[in-house]
């Protein structure tokens, strides 16, 4: 099996149903609040190319970490991740060094529904998310509860595209500007702050292209 997409199924309490699927390169699970990570076998990681984990607690992150601390065990020493593109409502744990250090091949991120108490980028978030050097899109959707985009975006040397729709509590955007490399900006709920802040990048990106 190559692909599966788990959806709305609370009878499924155990990762262990999925020990055998070690060829999976897409998974996505939706709704599966009951699942916990009993029986995991990381090896169902390891050909990942696209991994949705949504309203399934902290899933995405127990997985990720797992398979960091697993690698010296059942992984080749020079093992990175195949994951190219990683959708998650909770990056509680997610973005952190160990994880991160993994994902040389992610190439877009997005956080939908992220934590309505989620404000901000911790200090150890914002370290951990400069090591995505690979991160050509980065989307944020319905974060309802998120104030700031993360003030280390400008060191995104790859980033060619910053999408943030329905995120009206963000007011301004991070000091340092956004990534000369960035040519596509989507973003809604702006603010007249924002509106003019986008003036001043353009000005030094003029490849620059702002959309609703």
């Amino acid at each position: 099996m190559r692909k599966l997409h788990v959806l709305l199924e609370p009878s499924m309490k155990s990762m262990a149903l999925l020990s055998n699927l070690t060829f999976l390169t897409i998974l996505r699970l939706e709704y599966c609040s009951n699942l916990t990570m009993d029986g995991f076998n990381p090896l169902i990681a390891v050909n990942l190319i696209e991994l949705e984990v949504r309203t399934c607690n902290t899933l995405a992150a127990d997985m990720l970490s797992e398979v960091a601390s697993q690698r010296a065990k059942l992984l080749p020493a020079d093992y990175i991740s195949r994951l190219e593109m990683l959708t998650v409502d909770d990056i509680s744990g997610l973005l952190v060094a160990p994880i991160c250090n993994l994902l040389h091949l992610l190439h877009t991120l997005e956080i939908e529904y992220a934590n309505y108490w989620m404000q901000s980028f911790t200090e150890e978030q914002e370290i951990a998310l400069q090591l995505l050097t690979s991160l050509q899109n980065l989307r944020f959707s319905y974060c309802g509860g998120l104030q700031s985009l993360p003030q280390g975006l400008h060191r995104l040397s790859s980033l060619k595209e910053l999408r943030v729709f329905e995120c009206p509590r963000i007011r301004s955007m991070p000091k340092e500007g956004l990534p000369v490399s960035l040519r596509k900006l989507k973003m809604n709920c702006r603010s007249a702050e924002i509106d003019e802040q986008i003036e001043k990048i353009r000005r030094t990106n003029p490849d620059l292209s702002v959309e609703d």
